[in-house]
């Protein structure tokens, strides 16, 4: 989360840096008519421009995380119209969670192999230490 407030803090401040370079000509009293003026405004502009799309993108990015996290609720799908889209089939049925059963039935083999390698390795142990 730090890293959308941190990319919306940065745009934010140069949306700002942007505004004082459009407001620099009047607040500072530049010579009127001088290409400063110019520059300052046109070169505000792009900043603005490009920082109020940079805060757009990290909003939105920040509200899919947060929505992909489940902290914020998803939007109502829009109703289809019923004309314009084909019937599409039906989604197929969920398949059903593994019971405790299926997990025993699986583990059972690996367990009993286990096991036999223990008791070899631990029977071979015992007889390496009487010779």
């Amino acid at each position: 989360m730090t890293r959308y407030l941190a990319g919306l803090i940065t745009a934010t401040a140069a949306l700002a840096a942007g505004v004082w370079l459009m407001l620099a000509p009047y607040g500072l009293d530049y010579p009127s008519g001088g290409t400063a003026v110019q520059v300052d405004m046109w070169t505000g502009a792009g900043v603005c421009v490009i920082a109020l799309a940079t805060v757009v993108v990290w909003a939105r990015a920040w509200r899919g995380q947060l929505r992909a996290d489940g902290l914020l609720p998803e939007r109502p799908a829009e109703e289809p119209a019923a004309a314009a889209e084909p019937e599409q089939p039906p989604a197929p049925a969920p398949v059903a969670a593994p019971t405790t059963e299926d997990l025993h039935s699986l583990l059972k083999p690996l367990v009993a192999a286990l096991a036999a390698d223990q008791l070899e390795r631990t029977g071979n142990r015992h007889n390496e230490e009487d010779w």
